[in-house]
């Protein structure tokens, strides 16, 4: 019974957060497409990641996140910063883009919100160590990949 609960919390946190996205990106001159949006938040969520980091950890060719990187730069959403060897760039958000993720209706708070309306104190504090242990087991898979 838990994965199936699980997969009906997933699928309604999934279906509500891009119908949250794009009513952020909106259809504007200048917007973000969805995969805009999702690589500068990628490069938000990495914190100043190389393009190579960004593409290995996406997964992608460099010309493809060369691509990606040039038209998020264009719309002015991300900038390059050379790094102290003057070898590579990191690539990071600009406050275009902080302004238009950073919204006060943030996801996070809105799930959080969902939460304290329904669990007492107790209840949300027993929600807190899972989350907790959802974490540490993250970190470890994470270590674990590095070794």
């Amino acid at each position: 019974m838990i994965e199936q609960n699980f997969e009906i919390i997933y699928r309604e946190f999934r279906l509500q957060l891009y119908q949250h996205i794009f009513e952020m990106i909106g259809e504007r001159a200048g917007s973000l497409s969805a995969t805009e949006f999702f690589s500068a938040e990628v490069i938000y969520l990495l914190k100043n990641p190389t393009i190579t980091e960004f593409a290995d950890y996406l997964k992608i060719s460099s010309p493809n996140a060369a691509y990606k990187i040039k038209s998020l730069l264009e719309k002015g959403y991300i900038c390059k910063e050379q790094t102290s060897d003057k070898r590579t760039f990191r690539i990071h958000v600009t406050d275009k883009f902080t302004k238009y993720y950073h919204s006060s209706d943030s996801y996070g708070s809105f799930i959080l919100s969902k939460l304290k309306k329904r669990l007492n104190e107790q209840e949300l504090q027993n929600v807190d160590f899972i989350f907790q242990q959802f974490i540490e087991q993250m970190k470890l898979e994470k270590e674990n990949e590095n070794v």
